[in-house]
């Protein structure tokens, strides 16, 4: 086992095909890691209905009041996270379910191509790799931005946000953030 991988990340991928395939991260971080190109990715999912997503998954839900916080570790680590890649125009019919253990991630500042610069209107690829940064996997976090041109840029543009939110232990915590820097 590699010490600086957790030891279980499994990391499930809802695609709703509601974007344009050839800038969606989702479908790009999929057939990276099919062509076997992100070994440190013990085991990656791709679903395409609701009823495939792990039951007790943390959903990356941006509608959720609970934050993400480096206290869900044991929820990643024992069930996994999903990332749900829809469209942000048709985001209220995916986002408006209930998930046991829905999370929303903290504001962030997009660095990808369609939505650079704007709070909160992360790619996929983004949200799954600031998700993995507040759980306490920033170098995994940059293993998969690193396959794409613009992955560095997401970091930097939230190197000191990332690294604060990830001394939160409540979503308290983070508001508390939040409010500083926004």
């Amino acid at each position: 086992m590699r010490s600086d991988i957790a030891s279980r990340n499994l990391i499930t991928l809802y695609y709703a095909n509601q974007c344009d395939r050839r800038k969606c991260t989702g479908i790009k971080t999929w057939q990276l890691y099919k062509k076997n190109k992100l070994p440190f990715i013990e085991h990656l999912r791709f679903v395409s209905r609701i009823a495939q997503i792990p039951r007790f998954s943390i959903i990356l839900n941006p509608l959720s009041k609970t934050k993400l916080t480096i206290s869900d570790q044991t929820l990643y680590h024992r069930f996994g996270i999903t990332v749900l890649d829809c469209s942000w125009n048709q985001a209220e019919d995916i986002f408006s379910r209930t998930f046991p253990n829905s999370r929303s991630l903290p504001r962030l500042i997009a660095a990808n191509p369609v939505n650079y610069g704007k709070q909160a209107k992360l790619s996929s690829v983004e949200a799954l790799a600031a998700s993995l940064y507040i759980l306490a996997s920033p170098e995994l976090a940059e293993k998969i931005l690193s396959y794409f041109k613009w992955g560095n840029q997401f970091l930097l543009l939230n190197q000191n946000l990332l690294t604060d939110y990830l001394s939160c232990t409540n979503s308290d915590e983070v508001a508390q953030v939040e409010k500083e820097y926004f």
